[in-house]
């Protein structure tokens, strides 16, 4: 993966993360998307593992970081899926393309 395209899936991780600030549902345990859900809040541990993924393979862009750089993406991107229920209606054809989008150009991707 060139630096370029890293740069580009950055981009495109901040752009997908920044459109979807909001909040949504319920707060019992039955509803996942309780009263005080927070996506963001529920990604943050893959997001945090994907940012030190990124700089540790934009600081040393070896093979390995590259592959682990590519699993802390994947991770991030599974977990986005499983919460995607919990964004508002209005927003979700435009969350799921977001995914959808970053997938591809990941699955693009050789380390």
């Amino acid at each position: 993966m060139t630096m370029t395209k890293l740069t580009q899936l950055l981009a495109g991780l901040l752009l997908f993360s920044a459109a979807f600030l909001t909040a949504c549902g319920g707060d019992d345990d039955a509803d996942p998307c309780g009263t005080n859900f927070n996506y963001t809040l529920d990604l943050q541990d893959e997001a945090d593992a994907l940012s030190a993924a990124a700089s540790t393979y934009a600081a040393d862009p070896t093979t390995a970081n590259c592959n682990a750089f590519v699993s802390a993406y994947q991770d991030y991107l599974n977990a986005a899926e499983d919460i995607a229920d919990c964004v508002p209606t209005a927003d979700q054809a435009a969350y799921q393309q977001a995914i959808d989008d970053a997938q591809a150009a990941l699955s693009a991707l050789a380390c």
